[in-house]
C-alpha cells in the first residue's frame, strides 16, 4: 500500500476540520462565561480595596452587607445556631466580651459599623488606608456554600477573615471575624 493510499481523503479532513471549528464555537461561550463567574469576586475584591482606600461610606456601604456582618457575630454568639463565621481568636472574643460588659445586649448594633469594618480591613496594612489591604491577603477563593473565603494577613498571625456573598449581581461582605 503506497502512502497516498493510507492518507484519509481530504474530504475527510476537511469535515473534520469544520466538527473541530463547530465545537470550538459552540464551547466558547460558556468558557467565558466560567472565566467570569471565577473572576466576579476577585473584581469585588479590588472594588472593596478601593473602597476602603478612599474616605467615602457610600462606596462601602454598597460592598458590605453590616446586617449580615452582625447577624454572623450574633450567631457565633448563640452556640445552638450555625454560623458562617470559622474559629475565631481570643483577641475577637475579649472585644465581644468588653462590648457587651459596656454597652450591653445592643453591643453588637453599635459596635459593628462601617468604620469598624474599614479599620478591620486595613489592621494588617503596613502603610494604612494609602496601601490597602489587597497586597495582604493570604487567601481568596470560593467556599464550599457558594461564598468566597478571603483571608487578610499572615495564616499563622490571627488573619482577618472575609466571607463574600452573592447579593442580585454583586458580591458583598457577609461576615466578619478576627
Amino acid at each position: 500500500m503506497s502512502p497516498a493510499q493510507r492518507r484519509p481523503p481530504r474530504a475527510l479532513l476537511a469535515r473534520t476540520r469544520r466538527r473541530r471549528r463547530a465545537l470550538g464555537w459552540v464551547l466558547l461561550p460558556p468558557a467565558v462565561l466560567l472565566l467570569a463567574y471565577l473572576a466576579w469576586p476577585y473584581i469585588s475584591l479590588w472594588r472593596l480595596d478601593r473602597a476602603v482606600r478612599g474616605e467615602e461610606a457610600e462606596a462601602l456601604a454598597t460592598l458590605v452587607d453590616l446586617a449580615s456582618v452582625r447577624g454572623e457575630i450574633k450567631k457565633k454568639l448563640n452556640k445552638d445556631v450555625g454560623s458562617r463565621l470559622g474559629p475565631v481568636s481570643d483577641r475577637f472574643i475579649r472585644w465581644l466580651q468588653a462590648g457587651i460588659q459596656s454597652l450591653g445586649s445592643d453591643a453588637i448594633d453599635r459596635l459593628v459599623t462601617l468604620d469598624w469594618v474599614r479599620e478591620q480591613l486595613l489592621v494588617h496594612s503596613p502603610g494604612g488606608a494609602a496601601d490597602g489591604f489587597l497586597g495582604e491577603v493570604s487567601f481568596a477563593f470560593f467556599d464550599a456554600r457558594g461564598g468566597f473565603q478571603v483571608h487578610i494577613g499572615p495564616p499563622d498571625d490571627g488573619p482577618v477573615r472575609l466571607h463574600l456573598e452573592r447579593h442580585g449581581l454583586a458580591w458583598r461582605v457577609s461576615a466578619l471575624s478576627y
